[in-house]
């Protein structure tokens, strides 16, 4: 099996996306669709960083094999989450834990119009059935 074939097995076992991972790599996710059309393997300045992605071991990803390295766990997708609810997760993963409170923020900012209107309509109930 090529180093190609690997990265791809391990993309789509670990329910990962190769526009995640062109996101990541920060190229064009037509680079990645080209090396599994082509079955060329990926340039050696990217290695370190799709291991990283994909959670294995670089000598993993280019022999195979894994002999006396440390073992890595295999992340299942996890039921009820949708693909981009995973990349999302591996890429908030990589982030800074002071990025991860700004996005959190962010998203807490960006989801309140949806949250807010069943909120107020939750304390109007509230207050009605204390003044009632």
């Amino acid at each position: 099996m090529t180093i190609c074939e690997r990265l791809f097995d391990e993309l789509e076992l670990r329910g990962l996306t190769a526009y995640g991972l062109a996101k990541v790599l920060g190229v064009h996710p037509t680079t990645i669709s080209n090396w599994k059309q082509r079955n060329t393997d990926p340039p050696s300045k990217y290695i370190i960083a799709i291991c990283g992605f994909i959670g294995c071991s670089i000598e993993y990803l280019l022999t195979g094999e894994d002999a006396g390295a440390p073992v890595v766990i295999k992340k299942e997708p996890v039921p009820g989450i949708s693909e981009n609810g995973r990349e999302m997760l591996a890429l908030y993963e990589k982030l800074s834990e002071r990025d991860q409170l700004l996005l959190l923020g962010r998203l807490q900012e960006m989801a309140s119009p949806m949250l807010g209107d069943s909120r107020e309509k939750s304390q109007k109930d509230d207050a009605r059935s204390v003044a009632g």
